[in-house]
């Protein structure tokens, strides 16, 4: 008698193997995309983002109270308020503590933003839908991607997990997450992408499209470029990108290495002319001229120690190198509390352009892709565009940082942060995985206890015992400043107007 296969049965062995094999598939797409570098990074954002949303976005200088109003003015479509808005605004302000003098007269009763207006314009769509403080969540989500991916493709998913950890927990990052109403971590943010594509389009040259690769190096130039938007004083940093791109290219015509040049350098311009464009437009508008700005419109002492190359004080010594020096005495303490990773990264930017110099393979940089010199030259010039050039500030010299917060004069260098980041990360790397996880944890953790001390004590890190008002006290007596300059004015601004042109409508 003949039998047959019972239907059902195979139809159930069918399905079992079916569901097997999906079970295969599964796994195999949680061994590609997910390990335990990649928790621990998600992990430490989800970490420190809630930190940051969960404590009150505290406004501890005047620059939170200008960035505050300026989000709701601009979300409202007044790139300028008239004096009777300023006045509710500044009245507003003093009764919660603060001070509103960043706003400044433009003229004609009207009253402008001093600074950049790349970070108000990116938060518009975030107050508008009523979750402000999202933006820098988000930005610091784009930082961590970026870190990750290019940290992997230098080295491996360990040194990419260390630093995207170091990125969020260094103290200075940390804080900065928190305030929502200042430009400064969006400022790093946005410098940390965009350099970080370049790097990535830089290592991957050749082997992508051209299309693919223009799209990528017009992003890396357009997020560099609204950095700038964002911070002025992010130009330094720009410039070296533009002038790594410049070599790059030029060597590329001459060794007659690539054919796609045009596109690139097309791509690398209308990058930066977009938000180029958007900034003059924006001057225009409200300043009355393209090349006008707020900055122009502000007494104090808001300039570089290059601008004062031949000038005297009142005693006769040379105010470039009093204010060079003032920085240089206080500047320590701020920023080893603020970056203790420093005590990594400068060691570590020695041995790298040591074992470049040696090509010694076997060395630390030796990386899956080689830590060439025209990256390593890259990333310190990145570092020197931002500590160098914040090492000859005039208000940091001026207004007794040494009794201060750290915060006050760290959170100017947040933008050189990536670098530091990148080279610790490689360095830290290199020792046992344990070990690693040891040193990125404990960076976690004391960045987490600083930030939270910062919450409840204004005034400094542990220990330091100062007992000053929230906003600081005004500038110290002439015989004190470096400049040897009149001190800043407590509030408001008087008009002043660039000296070659009318105050705009008149």
């Amino acid at each position: 008698m003949t039998e047959y296969p019972d239907p059902n049965l195979m139809e159930d062995r069918a399905a079992l193997i079916d569901y097997n094999d999906k079970m295969v598939a599964f796994r195999g797409f949680l061994n590609k995309h997910i390990n335990l570098w990649r928790i621990v990074a998600a992990t430490g954002l989800i970490i420190a983002t809630t930190f940051c949303l969960s404590a009150p976005a505290h406004m501890f200088e005047p620059d939170d109270w200008a960035y505050y109003y300026a989000v709701q003015n601009f979300a409202q479509g007044k790139l300028v308020v008239s004096d009777a808005i300023h006045s509710i605004q500044s009245s507003a302000a003093g009764a919660e503590g603060g001070q509103l003098f960043q706003y400044v007269n433009i003229g004609n009763g009207k009253w402008a933003l001093e600074k950049a207006p790349g970070y108000p314009i990116y938060e518009i769509p975030f107050q508008v839908l009523g979750i402000p403080r999202w933006g820098n969540v988000l930005l610091a989500l784009g930082m961590v991607v970026a870190t990750y991916t290019l940290l992997k493709r230098l080295r491996d998913e360990k040194a990419a997990c260390i630093g995207s950890l170091l990125m969020l927990f260094t103290p200075v990052s940390l804080v900065m997450l928190n305030r929502s109403y200042m430009d400064s971590f969006a400022a790093g943010a946005f410098l940390a992408l965009g350099g970080a594509l370049y790097i990535c389009w830089l290592l991957e040259r050749g082997q992508r499209r051209r299309r693919a690769s223009a799209v990528v190096l017009f992003f890396a130039f357009l997020l560099i470029a609204w950095s700038v938007v964002t911070r002025y004083t992010n130009v330094t940093v720009a410039v070296i990108f533009a002038l790594h791109f410049a070599a790059m290219e030029i060597h590329a015509i001459f060794k007659k290495q690539d054919k796609r040049g045009l596109i690139e350098v097309a791509a690398g311009v209308f990058g930066v002319v977009m938000p180029l464009a958007f900034l003059l437009i924006y001057n225009k508008f409200v300043f009355g001229s393209p090349f006008d700005y707020g900055y122009q419109y502000t007494q104090g002492d808001i300039s570089f120690a290059f601008q004062h190359i031949g000038s005297s004080t009142q005693a006769g010594q040379s105010v470039f190198w009093n204010i060079i020096k003032t920085n240089l005495r206080i500047a320590p303490h701020a920023l080893l509390t603020g970056f203790p990773l420093l005590f990594v990264a400068v060691p570590g930017l020695a041995i790298a352009a040591w074992s470049a110099l040696r090509r010694r393979r076997d060395s630390w940089s030796n990386l899956s892709t080689p830590l060439t010199w025209d990256i390593l030259l890259l990333l310190f010039g990145w570092f020197a565009g931002v500590f160098v050039l914040y090492v000859a500030y005039e208000w940091t010299a001026n207004m007794q940082m040494d009794t201060r917060p750290f915060m006050v004069m760290a959170r100017f260098y947040l933008p050189g942060l990536f670098p530091l980041a990148v080279i610790s990360a490689l360095l830290l790397s290199k020792i046992p995985t344990k070990l690693a996880l040891g040193a990125a944890a404990v960076a976690a953790v004391a960045g987490s206890v600083i930030f939270f001390q910062s919450l409840h004590n204004q005034q400094g890190t542990p220990g330091e015992g100062i007992n000053r008002p929230p906003n600081g006290a005004n500038a110290p007596p002439i015989g004190n400043r470096p400049t040897g300059l009149p001190p800043n004015l407590p509030q408001g601004n008087p008009t002043r107007f660039p000296p070659t042109r009318q105050p705009p409508g008149t």
